[in-house]
């Protein structure tokens, strides 16, 4: 039964929902998500947003995507979208990724009664199930068990790390019986791993189990150090009835309580830390963290050491239209033959980019000696500036091409590079003097010695150079440690480590989880140049680069309350009538001036510096975008009506817009390499799962969770009238 463990959970979950088992359906690989989906925006957005769909593509290829050939498939509805109108679906705790990786799909689990309807049929009757050891074991693996009772301890301990735990949902369970699955396969990988051998790992518990403590002490001050008193509540609220107008001082209580515990918070806190600062007999030797900076003539002979780095290939400044075969098909060469001509006849590139708007248009573009097809750099450094080279081919595009000038080849002064190399150079210097001294002791806390090699390691971990630089930035790091182990010493004193535990134990699980994965998954994935061309090649056509925008924009915050918004509304159609022209002699700059609250734009009449678009990411999962979303479809130099978007209400005129290009190879590498990176690691995961439960030999009891499910259910029923 081991072997048929996988379709026999399966059934048992599509049982729940109602849905027939198929045990014979195949997977459709869904597209991973980017790391990158957010805009793409050159010096940060108005709002944070997320990356949408292209606007004006083609639904259908939104909806498809490439199946593990690299071929496109029809993607399915996803979970969320199909449980979307359950309103009686319960909250379930949260939860790490584990068996639903594994399991070909999870679906949607119906109300209780639905399910309970579906199950007094015989469904398991010809499965013949063996009997399980005991009534309440629901799982069996070789050395061990997963009883009722380990799935509601689990349940508790999860529940103890979100706000509002709810009821135990049928989801819930079964996916507390996938942890638990997990757990043992991931126990039995780390028995023969080790782990806790690697210092590594070791250092890593060590902060996570810091982190739990220090989360425990922080829920302690809102709850029980900092005290509120209640007339201090009623106070607050006597003096800010504007701000909760409507609303009965039972009804913000809480709300107001917690705004007084934050105002508290940091001198409380500097004064806790000022007591144990005190008591802490603390020494320090802070002049280890005095680094001699780098000398000039340490700076010169890096540079004389490393001049190839700072080598400059030959540079061709040129204007260049590109007419792709993938956006122009067999007329490629003959169109861009048209837009030769026009432009020896007196036409701009400027304007013959504006009548092929397909093209690929570059003005002055930089274009180093051996960045592009090896065809293009014989065609353009043949010619003299100034001279327009006739229509050539390089690679799968027809190129017209003005050669401007030619930069010749050199080095970089080290005037020009000084900056790069004394960051090069400090860092070396540090490393190396903190080898010399890493023994010395930077500083002690009753008693307890804190070399010098401690330290740095936990400045190069968390990647602090930026935030602590220099000098003086070390030393307001090490007083930082400082204050950290303080608490951390005092949250063991009171024994917040033991409270801990349950959840310490659960989060040591995802790490090892993270370690196993790493090891026996993604060290293993090998993506090669020939599989990203085959991709590039049957996925051509999605691979375009998305839309960009320019804009300005007026916002006005919707405040705190339903006045404050109503006030803001009244001003946002008054700003929008004056930009439609209904009040005469109104500019977008004078009314970004008047009403924007955005300060920074306001001042430059509205304009946003930068682009707006989607994150570039073709293969990404279109995901919302709603600043995006709200602004695709506005028409360049019209003005927008106004939305409310994250508290504000915003009126937009597009004043600039970009269309889609066609991404050649080199552009589209990254993004086709990610996808067959995840694409590599859901198919190595799934089969490393496989081994590892048949290795364990798991056998899935469903006939106990139908019993727990069925006195659940009845204890919740209602009673008859």
């Amino acid at each position: 039964m081991a072997d048929g463990w996988r379709q026999i959970w399966s059934d048992f979950r599509n049982s729940l929902s109602g849905k027939p088992s198929n045990p014979d359906s195949d997977r459709t690989v869904e597209p991973p998500e980017s790391a990158d989906n957010h805009a793409t925006i050159a010096s940060g957005p108005p709002i944070a947003t997320a990356s949408p769909e292209p606007p004006g593509s083609d639904p259908a290829a939104a909806e498809s995507m490439p199946d593990d050939s690299g071929q496109l498939t029809e993607s399915p509805p996803s979970e969320a979208e199909s449980t979307a109108d359950s309103d009686q679906a319960q909250p379930a705790p949260a939860r790490r990724p584990t068996l639903g990786q594994y399991v070909a799909s999870i679906f949607a689990i119906t109300t209780i009664p639905a399910a309970l309807v579906f199950f007094t049929s015989d469904y398991f009757a010809d499965m013949a199930l063996p009997s399980p050891p005991a009534p309440n074991v629901v799982a069996t693996f070789e050395g061990g068990q997963i009883t009722l009772e380990d799935i509601e301890s689990h349940l508790n301990v999860l529940s103890s790390s979100t706000s509002s735990p709810g009821p135990m949902s049928q989801e819930a369970l079964l996916e507390t019986v996938e942890d638990l699955i997990s757990d043992q396969l991931i126990l039995r990988w780390a028995a023969n791993r080790k782990p806790e051998a690697d210092e590594s790992f070791q250092h890593a518990i060590k902060h996570i189990n810091e982190n739990l403590n220090l989360e425990s002490f922080a829920d302690q001050l809102h709850t029980e150090r900092i005290s509120i008193s209640e007339s201090s509540i009623r106070d607050y609220y006597d003096k800010n009835k504007t701000r909760y107008e409507g609303r009965r001082f039972t009804e913000v209580r809480d709300e107001i309580r917690r705004t007084l515990v934050a105002e508290q918070e940091p001198a409380f806190v500097e004064d806790y830390l000022e007591k144990l600062r005190t008591s802490g007999s603390i020494t320090r030797s802070f002049d280890l963290l005095d680094v001699p900076a780098p000398s000039q003539e340490e700076l010169e002979t890096y540079y004389r050491q490393n001049i190839d780095q700072f080598k400059l290939p030959r540079r061709a400044i040129a204007d260049e239209l590109e007419f792709s075969a993938s956006q122009f098909g067999p007329k490629a060469q003959q169109e861009a033959a048209s837009a030769l001509l026009s432009i020896q006849g007196g036409a701009t590139f400027q304007a013959t980019a504006e009548r092929y708007s397909k093209a690929r248009f570059s003005s002055r573009a930089e274009v180093p000696e051996g960045s592009k097809n090896p065809d293009w750099d014989k065609n353009v450094f043949a010619l003299v500036p100034g001279e327009l080279a006739s229509v050539f081919q390089a690679g799968g595009s027809y190129y017209v091409v003005r050669l401007q000038e030619v930069m010749p080849a050199g080095a970089k002064s080290l005037v020009e590079v000084r900056p790069t190399i004394m960051t090069t150079v400090r860092a070396q210097k540090e490393q190396q003097w903190f080898a010399e001294n890493g023994e010395k002791t930077l500083f002690t806390i009753k008693g307890q010695r804190y070399s010098l090699r401690d330290f740095y390691k936990e400045y190069e971990e968390a990647s602090l150079r930026d935030q602590f630089e220099g000098a003086e930035g070390l030393k307001r790091l090490a007083d930082a440690l400082i204050d950290r182990m303080l608490l951390v010493s005092d949250t063991y004193d009171k024994l917040l480590d033991v409270a801990n535990k349950p959840l310490a134990d659960e989060t040591r699980l995802r790490l090892l989880r993270q370690m196993m994965e790493q090891e026996e998954v993604d060290d293993r994935i090998d993506v090669t140049d020939e599989q990203i061309q085959a991709f590039y090649s049957d996925n051509r056509d999605r691979l375009v680069s998305p839309p960009m925008s320019r804009i300005r924009y007026v916002r006005i915050g919707l405040g705190s309350s339903e006045a404050d918004a109503s006030r803001a509304r009244e001003r946002s159609d008054e700003a929008y009538r004056k930009l439609t022209g209904a009040v005469p002699g109104s500019d977008f700059a004078s009314v970004a001036q008047e009403y924007s609250e955005d300060v920074e734009t306001a001042s430059k009449g509205g304009e946003f510096p930068g682009w707006i678009g989607e994150s570039g990411d073709p293969l990404g999962e279109l995901m919302s975008h709603p600043f995006h979303e709200a602004i695709q479809d506005m028409e360049p130099g019209k003005v927008g009506k106004p939305f409310e978007l994250g508290g504000s209400i915003y009126i937009v005129e597009v004043t600039e817009r970009t269309s889609p290009q066609q991404l050649i190879l080199d552009e589209a590498k990254p993004f086709i390499e990610e996808y067959l990176t995840n694409q590599q690691h859901r198919s190595m995961a799934d089969e490393l799962q496989r081994r590892q439960l048949q290795e364990a030999k798991v056998q899935l009891y469903p006939q106990v969770l139908e019993k727990y499910l069925t006195r659940a259910a009845s204890r919740e029923q209602p009673p008859s009238p």
